[in-house]
């Protein structure tokens, strides 16, 4: 008996909801992913770790790769060689596009949540998700994002990293710097309404009028004073902080030539000593 011939990319469509789902990574990623998919109403065959069973894989209309970035490749050769024509192939890393995803068919897609993942019960609730995808598939990623809760950000392919360096930047850095500003206290619950505040602010004013504090004012004896109370191995992450405050202050408007030249003085008195 002859075997059916395999269908043409172009007599294939992306599944229709709801669809069946196998997700490679058990973590807190494929975990998150999972469940909101779940509660979508779509069937979850598996959460599939690195040495289980990949049965699944030629099962889903949809299949999510909730692997870190360096199993990717791995992963993805394996949904290349087992995934069923016309399948969806989701990868959710945040600094990688569609270039990973080459062999596995037309329907693909980047699609990452642009939260940290605390543990895999994350909802989704709200988020921006960073998507990278071909024309044809837009339409139905954006469909699936609303499915996981969240708002979809087209990303060029050619923006990925930009996109992914400002992420990094905001939360990575941001948890850095508490890290230290909780060494100082010696404890962090001090900060934690003094960070809801902020994050507050910035969403209802916008991060330029959301600043505050002795830069803006243009208060170069309290900078001044804050140098020389520091330990030495904190100076030369609080000088470059306060430099790219220094010059945002300056460039939306919010603290004139003169007085930044006075902090910009203290600042670099700091580094010479």
């Amino acid at each position: 008996m002859t075997a059916p011939s395999r269908p043409s990319p172009a007599e294939l469509s992306p599944p229709s909801s709801p669809f069946t789902v196998a997700v490679l990574g058990a973590g807190r990623v494929g975990g998150s992913f999972a469940k909101a998919l779940r509660a979508a109403g779509h069937d979850v065959l598996a959460e599939l770790r690195r040495d289980d069973d990949p049965a699944p894989i030629a099962r889903a209309d949809v299949i999510v790769i909730a692997v870190p970035d360096d199993a990717l490749a791995e992963a993805t050769a394996a949904v290349a060689r087992l995934g069923r024509a016309g399948a969806v192939v989701i990868h959710t890393c945040g600094i990688q596009g569609l270039a990973p995803l080459e062999g596995c068919g037309p329907f693909v897609a980047a699609i990452h949540p642009a939260v940290p993942v605390a543990s895999s019960e994350q909802t989704f609730t709200g988020v921006i998700f960073g998507v990278t995808a071909p024309d044809v598939m837009k339409e139905w990623s954006a469909r699936f994002v609303a499915d996981l809760g969240g708002t979809p950000l087209f990303v060029p392919e050619g923006e990925r990293v930009r996109y992914h360096a400002a992420l990094s930047t905001a939360s990575n850095f941001a948890v850095t710097l508490a890290g230290d500003s909780a060494d100082l206290l010696g404890g962090y619950e001090t900060l934690i309404p003094l960070l809801r505040a902020t994050v507050e602010n910035i969403a209802r004013l916008g991060p330029d009028a959301a600043l505050t504090g002795p830069i803006v004012r243009g208060d170069a004896g309290t900078v001044s004073a804050h140098l020389r109370a520091l330990p030495a191995h904190l100076l030369e992450s609080y000088v470059a902080n306060a430099r790219r405050t220094l010059a945002r202050a300056v460039a939306s408007g919010r603290l004139d030539e003169a007085a930044a030249a006075r902090v910009a003085e203290a600042l670099e008195e700091a580094m010479v000593r």
